[in-house]
């Protein structure tokens, strides 16, 4: 798995920030703690950097700490961390730009619970869960998939503001075909 990883970073590197999250920055209206929580490469962290957040990168692979390891500010912290044993603080916004699906079913609630109680008050949660009709759907994978009804009762307890579906053939990052189920979420902590 670990060549795959270092292989997906170094192809997403060097890509814009994530659409989602600059709609979401914009709603937020200030800078502030931020989380980026499954940073990768760190393209979203450059940007919630570039506008003034102090930000904890967030990744269990240490080629995201080589990758980050240039921008040598302050207001950077980076965090080696599986997603279930990182120790969440308060945050006015948290990013999960294609992460949140990477952890194990059996885990999922409990993570994305302590998640959504690391938001502060009017903190703003951005990320994506993937429908039961994503490609990656199999027996042996052990990632998590939601129907509609189960990703907005996962969401409970946060004021939706965007709850996207997304059903689309295409590629992933090193061009293999793939089935997209998204669910692309901005929600806030009331």
């Amino acid at each position: 798995m670990r060549k795959s990883w270092d292989h997906f970073y170094q192809l997403t590197k060097d890509n814009p920030p994530s659409i989602g999250l600059v709609k979401t920055v914009s709603l937020l209206g200030h800078a502030g703690d931020a989380l980026d929580f499954g940073c990768g490469a760190g393209r979203d962290t450059r940007y919630l950097l570039a506008q003034g957040f102090h930000v904890t990168a967030v990744d269990q692979e240490a080629v995201s700490l080589a990758l980050l390891t240039q921008l040598q500010t302050e207001r950077l912290c980076f965090v080696q961390s599986t997603f279930e044993d990182f120790p969440f603080a308060h945050y006015d916004l948290v990013n999960a730009h294609f992460t949140l699906p990477f952890i194990r079913k059996e885990l999922f609630s409990a993570v994305f619970t302590r998640l959504k109680t690391s938001l502060k008050p009017c903190g703003i949660f951005v990320g994506q869960f993937f429908g039961v009709h994503d490609t990656w759907n199999v027996s042996a994978n052990h990632m998590t998939f939601f129907t509609r009804e189960q990703a907005l009762d996962e969401l409970k307890g946060l004021d939706i503001a965007t709850f996207d579906e997304e059903e689309v053939d295409g590629i992933t990052a090193d061009g293999t075909t793939k089935h997209w189920h998204v669910y692309h979420i901005i929600a806030y902590n009331l």
